[in-house]
């Protein structure tokens, strides 16, 4: 827990043309400060007494590096450009064969912890596809995690001759100039060979995630684009645009992700397991024997209806209400159709003192529920955005709380009501990026009746820099760390770690009038 330990910049390890290339180091802890959103002062004395702890996990990003279905090599003429729009801006990380290894040190560290559910917040995968799908189910379940059977074939390689990406092998490539990466051989191949891991062992929550049903996080797979299907476990990987001259290519992507993916190719071996999953493929296999709870809280009615939101309860007088705030239509942003508006009023409309205490959960933020592509201009109100989710939370006089990830960061916002109270929204850094963390949330009743939630980040056990236990899976998860660190094309040196009053702190509420 970081309270014990936290990570710090260390040593200098290799030097760029842009910035050095830093080890890590650790650091003293992080003790819990007191935020006073709501209640003044300190908590009453005579302690308080424990509800729950819930674990928090997002955006893992567990990801299958070689699929053709990827928009790699659009990265880098398409991030920051005019008429992309972000499309590409997040597409391609150094560290991302690396992903399965830190996501299971992660698991690792929660599964010693004294939890009573881990919620998992989303884009758990981030392809939308099947063996995706396999890869992260197996992490948090127990089980073989495969993602490359015929191991990495990507623009990695050092014989795609492409020095536009970090090439771990000898030689010579723009990270290691600009920004002084290191050299590992043979790390490719470690980082795809499969490996078995034993699994969270607490009951954990799903949520669905824009990542996990959408190519590239953005692009809609359903029926009528049998072309994508096939391009994504065919054997041809593009490997450059059909128009060097692309644009408004985040419309043409959304409206048809083959305007983009369907230039030069690169063979590749063709895996059936790179098949899109579908929301129903994606809540099915969440409901299988072992799951705890179970079908990792996705209902028989999720299963009967082609829904993906839920509620659970799991301890007396919590509950855990899930939003699926996807826009299947398309664009990495947020909203819930009307049905879903209408199951979230009604969940929200017990309020009084003997009634649960909620938490809710979703994949975006608020700020990020602004999602209406797709939208028939004619019916405006079949999606409800922000301002229309938070006016039933701050509503609830139980609502306490809401999870959510998307924006790889640590943040927390206090939303008020016109009586003096309201909830927290804690949003919760990725797996996938620097500072690669999770976090935990003791959920108290103090002594005057009002509740204290404890927010604690979490970062793995892999050491802080990479140890003599060369290419296991502590090793890589340590390395992983590292290297999104130094990722300085994306969240690795910016402010993703948020402040202290976003981290370590203790979130008080007054008691319920």
């Amino acid at each position: 827990m970081t309270v014990e330990r936290t990570l710090a910049v260390g040593d200098v390890a290799g030097n760029g043309t842009a910035a050095p290339y830093h080890r890590l180091r650790s650091a003293p802890g992080e003790v819990h400060s007191t935020r006073t959103d709501f209640v003044p002062g300190p908590a009453p004395s005579g302690g308080s007494t424990v509800i729950a702890t819930l674990g928090h996990l997002t955006d893992l990003h567990i990801v299958d590096p070689g699929t053709p279905a990827r928009l790699d090599f659009a990265m880098r003429t398409g991030a920051g450009a005019d008429g992309w729009g972000g499309l590409v801006d997040w597409v391609f990380r150094p560290h991302e064969a690396l992903a399965p290894h830190a996501a299971a040190a992660m698991i690792q560290t929660l599964a010693g912890l004294d939890l009573d559910v881990c919620v998992v917040t989303g884009d758990n995968i981030d392809n939308a596809q099947t063996n995706e799908l396999s890869a992260y189910l197996a992490l948090l379940d127990g089980g073989r995690v495969e993602l490359s059977p015929h191991g990495y074939h990507g623009p990695q390689r050092l014989d795609w001759a492409d020095p536009w990406y970090w090439q771990p092998d000898p030689g010579d490539d723009r990270y290691k100039q600009l920004w002084g990466y290191p050299t590992h051989p043979g790390l490719l191949e470690a980082a795809t060979t499969a490996f078995t891991v034993p699994g969270l062992g607490h009951p954990w929550l799903a949520c669905l995630g824009n990542h996990d049903l959408l190519v590239g996080g953005s692009a809609a797979t359903g029926p009528g684009r049998a072309t994508l299907a096939a391009l994504a476990t065919g054997d041809g990987k593009p490997i450059a645009l059909p128009d060097p001259e692309t644009r408004q290519a985040l419309q043409q992507f959304l409206a048809d992700p083959m305007t983009l993916l369907s230039g030069p190719t690169r063979t590749v071996p063709a895996v059936p397991g790179r098949a899109f999953a579908s929301a129903a493929d994606f809540v099915l296999a969440h409901r299988h024997p072992d799951a705890r709870p179970t079908g990792h809280g996705f209902t028989a009615a999720n299963e009967r209806d082609g829904t993906a939101y839920y509620s659970y309860d799991p301890v007396p007088g919590l509950r855990i209400v899930v939003l699926n705030t996807d826009n299947p239509h398309g664009h990495w942003d947020g909203s819930i159709d009307k049905p879903q508006l209408d199951w979230l009023a009604d969940q929200l409309r017990a309020q009084g003192p003997d009634d649960p205490l909620i938490v809710l959960a979703s994949h975006h933020a608020t700020s990020s529920l602004r999602n209406g592509y797709g939208v028939c201009p004619d019916h405006p109100g079949e999606r409800a955005y922000a301002d229309e989710l938070l006016r039933l939370a701050v509503g609830c006089r139980n609502v306490i709380l809401w999870l959510n990830g998307h924006h790889h960061a640590n943040r927390i916002v206090a939303h008020h009501r016109g009586d003096g109270g309201g909830f927290y929204e804690v949003t919760t850094a990725a797996i996938a990026d620097w500072p690669v963390q999770a976090r935990t949330l003791q959920i108290a009743r103090e002594r005057d009746g009002g509740v204290c939630i404890t927010s604690t980040l979490i970062d793995h056990v892999a050491p802080a820099v990479p140890g003599a236990d060369r290419y296991t899976s502590n090793w890589l998860a340590s390395l992983h760390r590292e290297l999104a660190y130094n990722d300085a094309v994306r969240a690795g040196r910016t402010g993703a770690v948020g402040g202290a009053l976003d981290r370590n702190v203790r979130l008080r509420l007054p008691a319920r009038s």
